[in-house]
């Protein structure tokens, strides 16, 4: 199935056309396409071992492709490593959150981006300025209704909800274009499922373009636009959410149902 929804109108914001990944013999994703349009969430699922997340360590030069492009506004764009990936727009939250527990949650966030204080303290000696940096958290939180108030804390003493709000707040500080969220309410109860869904769904009004990886298919009928099925490494279908339900969704993921059926 094609998508048919609105979100096809909008500007082209990624492509990756023909991307594959093999390992020796074992071909982990197989000649797989992916279309990203400008203010939208598209969700990737399947089974375990469908490819997903190889999909987007591929897309994210995590790992390196066996083959394809990734263009940006049409433009064919070398992603290599992370670092390229950062800076072509792309910011990632994989399921580790990639949190320092250790540090604050102002240190985490600008972990690599740290703010120099703009005096001869910084110029000269890489004195950092955390009452700026403190400050555009806060402002950041008060936007997306975060609720964490002492930033000064190490992150391992927040819940898992808090962390993954950090973790998705991060993302839109520093993301340009694109945010890749694997599995966002990994290990999360209700609550705190709900609260990071509604960050996701917020993305979006901040600019940003979202691919989510999950297993949760109310996830995807609930706060995606479209829907991305691989299984065992090869496309086998994407759909406008609203042209489907969760057992169509499951039908395509286990191979119960034909691409086709659910046109």
């Amino acid at each position: 199935m094609t998508p048919q929804g609105d979100s096809v109108q909008r500007p082209l914001v990624l492509e990756a056309q023909g991307i594959s990944k093999h390992y020796g013999g074992i071909v982990a994703l197989d000649d797989v396409d992916l279309t990203l349009h400008e203010g939208e969430v598209l969700a990737v699922v399947g089974d375990n071992g469908a490819g997903k997340s190889t999909l987007i360590k591929a897309l994210t030069g995590a790992i390196p492709k066996t083959a394809g492009v990734v263009k940006f506004d049409g433009v064919e764009t070398q992603i290599d490593t992370p670092t390229d990936a950062k800076a072509a727009g792309i910011e990632t939250v994989y399921q580790d959150l990639a949190l320092v527990n250790e540090i604050s949650i102002t240190k985490n966030v600008f972990l690599g981006r740290e703010i120099l204080r703009d005096d001869w303290l910084g110029r000269w000696f890489g004195v950092l300025d955390f009452k700026k940096m403190d400050g555009e958290i806060r402002d950041l939180f008060s936007k997306l209704d975060v609720r964490i108030a002492d930033i000064y804390r190490e992150a391992q003493a927040f819940s898992g909800g808090q962390r993954q709000a950090v973790a998705l707040s991060k993302t839109v500080m520093f993301g340009k274009r694109v945010a890749i969220l694997d599995e966002p309410t990994a290990a999360l109860g209700v609550r705190e499922s709900k609260m990071a869904m509604d960050l996701v769904r917020s993305l979006k009004d901040h600019g940003l373009s979202v691919i989510m990886i999950t297993h949760n298919m109310q996830h995807v009928l609930n706060y995606c636009d479209r829907v991305m099925v691989l299984r065992l490494g090869k496309l086998v279908a994407v759909c406008d959410v609203k042209d489907v339900d969760g057992d169509a969704l499951v039908g395509l993921i286990t191979g119960a149902t034909d691409a086709g059926a659910t046109a």
